[in-house]
C-alpha cells in the first residue's frame, strides 16, 4: 500500500486522501477512514471532490465497551478526529467526547 496522497478542492480545502491498494484506489476521509474503492486514482479523487466534506455531517457510530453507539463528528483533521456520543440509548454517555488518532480504520464506522 502506498502513502496516502492528499486531495484538495479547487479552493485548496483538503477533502481527503487517496491510496493505491491491490490494483485499485481507496478514497478516505481527512482522518483516514476508507469511504470507497475505485479503479483509478482519478475516480477516487473525483469521488472525494464531488462529496466534499459532507461525510462529516453524516451518521457515524463509535464502538465503546463492545457496543456501537451513535456519534457525531465534532472535529476532524489529518492528525485526529473528535466524536461526540449522541445515542439516547446510553444516557449516561450522551455528550461524551472521544478523540481518536488518525488514521482511523477501526472503532468508528459510517452508518448507511
Amino acid at each position: 500500500m502506498t502513502q496516502p496522497a492528499p486531495v484538495h478542492r479547487e479552493d485548496g480545502e483538503l477533502v481527503g486522501f487517496v491510496t493505491e491498494s491491490d490494483g485499485g484506489w481507496i478514497a478516505a476521509t481527512v482522518f483516514g477512514y476508507p469511504l470507497s474503492e475505485h479503479r483509478s486514482r482519478e475516480d477516487a479523487e473525483d469521488a472525494l471532490v464531488g462529496k466534499g466534506l459532507s461525510y462529516l455531517a453524516e451518521r457515524w457510530a463509535l464502538k465503546r465497551d463492545d457496543v456501537w453507539m451513535r456519534a457525531e463528528l465534532v472535529e476532524a483533521s489529518p492528525a485526529h478526529v473528535t466524536v461526540q456520543l449522541v445515542d439516547m440509548s446510553y444516557p449516561d454517555r450522551y455528550g461524551e467526547r472521544v478523540e481518536l488518532t488518525a488514521p482511523v480504520t477501526e472503532g468508528l464506522r459510517l452508518e448507511h
